[in-house]
């Protein structure tokens, strides 16, 4: 594959155009990824102020009690999402439920380790680890193209 980025000062807003053979999964990946690059949630800090939050520097979400958390490297921050409302966003190319309350960016795991009861452990990029439970553990290999045990 080429990539080629040309500058033009006088463009109303940034294009993109693939160009290929055949739309195959290849190509699909790369336009939903291309397609998700700049979407934001709004999240709210711990004192309140609100501010965007881009989705691909989101490690992961969380349920806690009644409130979703979006998890960066480096801040936390309250959404007005559900999971549900997140998985059905166009995040599916990149994040996968790992538990009824967890939903991880598969871009942000440094290191998969077995643990106990079938379970497996994620290390994420900010050196956090988060537990995938064995009912979704399918659902994570599937998504990262696994095949087999751990």
């Amino acid at each position: 594959m080429k990539l080629f980025v040309r500058e033009k000062q006088n463009l109303a807003e940034t294009e993109v155009e693939i160009r290929c053979r055949e739309r195959n999964e290849e190509i699909e990946n790369l336009i939903s990824a291309v397609k998700s690059a700049g979407d934001t949630l709004i999240g709210e800090k711990e004192n309140g102020d609100k501010t965007p939050v881009y989705i691909s520097r989101v490690l992961y979400f969380e349920a806690v009690d009644r409130y979703v958390f979006a998890y960066t490297t480096s801040e936390i921050f309250r959404v007005k999402k559900t999971l549900y409302d997140l998985e059905d966003m166009t995040l599916e190319q990149f994040f996968v439920r790992i538990s009824k309350s967890v939903i991880v960016n598969i871009k942000a795991i440094q290191k998969i380790s077995p643990d106990s009861s079938r379970r497996l452990k994620l290390l994420l990029r900010n050196g956090e680890w988060v537990i995938v439970s064995r009912n979704y553990v399918g659902d994570l290999k599937k998504s990262l193209g696994m095949k087999g045990d751990m």
